[in-house]
């Protein structure tokens, strides 16, 4: 049993590793099949019964999504939480005992954190420009 289970537990967390990133890419992507398809189904009806098609209609079917402005600062808010949040797991994890996880994730955390600051510094330089 003993080298079974030198097999099957590093298997199973390679399938594990690959289920929770493949998992919510795959969902993600029928679900927006799924609507695509129902979108294109009532564009087809609308013809069929002669029905205008509206230029908004046309471009979501060409985006795949209505046109909205870009967000900045919303998605800069988000990368500086996670970063603090990488911050605050690697300061925890020195707090008990292991001072090298302080530094890896405090520099993993300065990814996300450096990426949000440029996000929040594009949506307060492009604030008062109208938008489109």
């Amino acid at each position: 049993m003993g080298e079974l289970a030198n097999v099957l537990v590093p298997l199973a967390g390679v399938a594990m590793i690959v289920a929770v990133i493949v998992g919510p890419i795959w969902i993600i992507s029928y679900f927006k099949s799924r609507e695509r398809q129902r979108l294109h189904d009532t564009l087809r009806l609308m013809v069929e019964k002669g029905q205008p098609v509206s230029s908004e209609l046309l471009d979501t079917l060409n985006t795949g999504r209505p046109r909205t402005p870009p967000n900045d600062m919303r998605r800069g808010v988000w990368l500086v939480a996670i970063a603090l949040a990488l911050g605050a797991a690697g300061l925890i994890g020195g707090l008990t005992g292991d001072g090298d996880m302080v530094g890896f994730l405090c520099g993993l955390a300065a990814f996300p954190g450096f990426i949000g600051l440029g996000y929040v510094v594009m949506a307060i330089l492009n604030r008062d420009k109208p938008k489109a």
